[in-house]
């Protein structure tokens, strides 16, 4: 990519010389250096004090968008997260907009309820690369899925603690598009998890937790100084589990840098491949809006459950989860089989060695007439693979059949000291429920539609049994409609079980009780539940 294209592109200032700089490494998890250029990223040291007030201790996190400082507010005495967006994104005012028109429509407790952090203030700074917003945020803990794989999938606790987790998750994404809000990049990285106590800490405190921040000295091509474009040196951010022992159970959502209004859609968002629609991974196949965030969403309580994604790549040159998704799903409709080829020619060149290609790609490349496309349908080497990785599981599903495997995992004894090395550590195999896996993947399957009108939206995936059944502590909960006529019915509950609520009449198999208190039939508590999702 051209560094032009990559920095400052059409707002880079004429004239301006690009400085190219000698590769970090990608292991390190540092930004991207040839973003130390105008319209890029604005250099910082450790120890800097920016604003005249937030000393920067650590690195939590970077993007394409801003790179995140751990900072000691020097007034308040309290630690803060400071974002400071690169150039080019702060012209944007993107993340402004969402966060002011959040603020005009919600109360503090309302966001605070439903998991959304605005800033606490922001700044603006000038530096050689631009002018950059900062926005000052409290201090949030790991990424979900690294608190997620922290968990011992075994144990009762994490199967209430992950799903639990799924609830609060699809609570805010429902939170942000009933406000006319899309989030553009919903995935786990995005959603953290809050941290108690970490204001009581001292500096040295913070950083035996965090660890001491390395330095990775940054140099240019030509061998002239990095300065004053870029620092002297880049900090890899903390490791994802220094707030283990801080942690709480709660989530926040955080980086709205592709976040839209719902009425003015952008052409594509810059979420990656692994939880982007098809809309959005396939280049001219649509335009992304609240159903692009539901299949994300999908993607990410899917992982927060299992504590691994639902797709993965194949090796394939664009980097599309592909193969999984036609597993799933079944083949890629035309419309997104033929974008798919489109890339794929445009990557390739004389010198590059083409892969084979998958039958989806070589029907396409071919003019099929009907009973050709018929036969090859027919004979389709996926739907094999389906019906054989669903074979012997005891579903029929292929969703069904990966949520109800066995998990298996070998964990070291805590005294194994007078036991034989072979006898030190054991083997540990469980499964989720039939019950849930089916729920589960009916939820799935209905947020992971290839056609985007045909997702469910976000008020539906609330009312999911797979979510309500949360909310009332239960795993799932087996109902079976009455045969006996509402209109019979002058009592709302009776001995048989029988109970007439909200227009329609269930005989509940179990008696439950809402965590919030009070009702004791599903739908008297679901009412309950939505209820209290509409008054926040």
């Amino acid at each position: 990519m051209e560094l032009e294209a990559l920095v400052g592109g059409s707002d880079a200032v004429p004239g301006e010389e690009i400085i190219e700089y000698e590769s970090t490494g990608s292991g390190l998890g540092v930004e991207d250096v040839q973003m130390y250029n105008p319209g890029g990223h604005h250099p910082v040291h450790l120890d800097d004090i920016l604003d005249g007030r937030f000393e920067v201790t650590h690195k939590l996190g970077n993007g394409g968008f801003g790179i995140v400082w751990l900072c000691r507010d020097l007034v308040l005495k309290k630690w803060r997260a400071v974002k400071i967006l690169t150039a080019k994104h702060s012209s944007k005012g993107i993340e402004e907009r969402i966060f002011n028109h959040l603020r005009n429509q919600c109360t503090s407790e309302d966001l605070a309820k439903n998991h959304i952090s605005l800033p606490l203030e922001d700044f603006w700074i000038q530096g050689p690369n631009g002018r950059h917003l900062c926005v000052v945020m409290p201090v949030f803990g790991w990424a979900v899925s690294s608190w997620r794989l922290a968990q011992r999938g075994w144990k009762e606790t994490t199967n209430t603690n992950a799903r639990d987790v799924c609830r609060q998750i699809i609570e805010s994404l429902h939170f942000l598009h009933s406000h006319g809000i899309c989030h553009g990049d919903f995935r786990p990285n995005n959603i953290l998890m809050k941290i108690e106590g970490i204001n009581d800490l001292s500096q040295e405190e913070i950083l035996e937790l965090m660890g001491e921040p390395e330095c990775i000295e940054i140099e240019t091509v030509s061998g002239q100084p990095p300065g004053p474009r870029a620092p002297e040196y880049c900090v890899p951010p903390v490791d994802p589990f220094w707030c283990e022992n801080i942690s709480t159970n709660s989530i926040v959502i955080i980086d709205f840098g592709e976040s839209f209004f719902t009425e003015n859609s952008p052409k594509s968002t810059g979420i990656p491949n692994l939880y982007a629609p098809p809309e959005v991974m396939f280049e001219n196949s649509g335009k992304p809006g609240p159903y692009s965030d539901i299949w994300a969403l999908a993607c990410t309580i899917f992982e927060v459950r299992t504590s691994e994604p639902l797709f993965t790549t194949s090796g394939s040159l664009i980097d599309i989860p592909i193969d999984d998704i036609e597993l799933y799903l079944g083949r890629l409709p035309p419309v997104y089989s033929k974008a798919y080829l489109k890339m794929l020619r445009k990557i390739r060149s004389p010198s590059t060695p083409r892969r084979r290609e998958s039958d989806s790609e070589s029907a396409n490349s071919k003019a099929l007439n009907e009973p050709e496309l018929q036969q090859m349908m027919q004979s389709d080497p996926l739907e094999k693979e389906r019906v054989e990785f669903a074979k012997g599981s005891g579903y029929s599903d292929v969703l069904e059949a990966r949520l109800g495997a066995e998990n298996k995992v070998y964990r070291d004894l805590q005294d194994p000291k007078d036991l034989p090395p072979d006898q030190q550590s054991e083997f540990i195999v469980w499964k989720y429920s039939r019950e849930e896996v089916v729920q589960f993947a009916d939820l799935l399957r209905k947020m992971l539609s290839y056609e985007p009108a045909e997702r469910i939206q976000s008020k539906s995936v609330i009312w999911h049994p797979w979510v309500i059944c949360q909310y009332l502590g239960h795993d799932s909960l087996d109902l079976r409609t009455s045969s006996s006529s509402p209109s019979d019915r002058k009592d709302t509950r009776n001995t048989n079980g029988t109970h007439y609520c909200i227009g329609r009449e269930f005989k509940c198999s179990t008696v439950v009780r809402s965590r919030e208190g009070g009702a004791d039939c599903f739908w008297c508590a679901t009412k309950n539940y939505v209820l209290n999702l509409i008054r926040r």
